[in-house]
């Protein structure tokens, strides 16, 4: 019969090591690009042996999906930061924490460049199993605007006509617009002033109760 401790234990540090190789696979992934690091180069970097690799994973394809699910995990923590489970009771708390997300992650691009290049131009380019698991992690975040837009409306500030999944979408979509707007820098004249008050503004016109 088998010890319940020490087999929690031998789980645990079986967990714990995959977190390790996911998370250098991450930061190979994030600095040199997915096709330029291989299966050595992740378990050289976790400190593991290249056998050690194959118990957790089948091939360097096999962990790009953990690496995926830990890039939406780290944006998730980044943009919405420790309001992410709150709710704002006004519209203009709700733009306010809206405003606060667009300069997390214009912050988020000038910390970790890789990341948002990976998500948004590398990442499509593997093949459609990475397209659908990025397409996965973001209708999770847009089940979470959906149902943020669901408390809006019943907290009076947001408009009760507002086709609530439409509505998730448009907030998924004011990250990624200024994601984009980040990596070109202001390139194009859009500086990061600029994008929040259009951003916001475009979000309280669309969305809120008030005419």
């Amino acid at each position: 019969m088998s010890d319940p401790v020490r087999t929690a234990r031998r789980a645990a540090r079986a967990e714990l090591r995959r977190a390790e190789l996911v998370s250098a696979a991450y930061l190979l992934v994030m600095t040199r690009g997915f096709r330029t690091i291989g299966v050595d180069d992740i378990a050289a970097a976790a400190g593991v042996s290249h056998g050690t690799f194959y118990n957790y994973f089948d091939n360097k394809r096999d962990i790009l999906d953990a690496v995926i699910d830990h890039c939406f995990d780290h944006i998730r923590e980044r943009l919405l930061g420790p309001e992410a489970d709150a709710d704002p009771v006004s519209m203009e708390a709700f733009c306010a924490r809206y405003a606060r997300v667009i300069d997390r992650g214009y912050d988020l691009v000038a910390s970790e460049p890789g990341l948002v290049n990976f998500l948004l131009l590398e990442a499509s380019s593997i093949d459609d199993g990475v397209i659908e698991r990025c397409l996965h992690n973001a209708r999770l975040y847009g089940v979470q605007a959906v149902q943020q837009v669901s408390r809006g409306i019943k907290q009076g500030f947001l408009d009760p006509h507002l086709d609530v999944d439409i509505a998730g979408e448009v907030l998924l979509s004011v990250l990624v617009s200024a994601l984009f707007s980040a990596l070109r820098a202001g390139e194009d004249g859009l500086t990061q002033e600029r994008v929040r008050l259009q951003l916001i503004t475009f979000l309280s016109s669309a969305l809120s109760a008030e005419p």
